[in-house]
């Protein structure tokens, strides 16, 4: 009965900082799986990681469109790249 115990509070400790990871690591550049697992399997140790690791870089709609459409201007880029782009810019707001 102790042993089946520790198992429980292991999981269950496990899986709390996990779920907290997972979501912390959604604003950061790590990711919400890996910080996920990392909260899953190290814990205390895992969140500490996840809350040190840099945050998503959130680039205004205006400065992603701009740029799209300057790469348009070069030539890097064809019209019909451009417009994928530009949709999938428009989907994510």
């Amino acid at each position: 009965m102790f042993v089946s115990q520790i198992i429980l509070i292991v999981v269950m400790h496990g899986l709390v900082f996990g779920v907290a990871c997972y979501f912390i690591g959604a604003q950061k550049e790590i990711g919400p799986i890996a910080s996920g697992f990392l909260g899953l399997i190290l814990g205390v140790v895992g969140l500490i990681i996840v809350l040190a690791s840099s945050r998503k870089q959130v680039i205004p709609f205006n400065i992603q469109l701009q740029h799209f459409k300057q790469l348009l201007d070069e030539g890097t880029i064809s019209e019909s790249e451009y417009n994928h782009l530009k949709g999938r810019l428009i989907e994510q707001q």
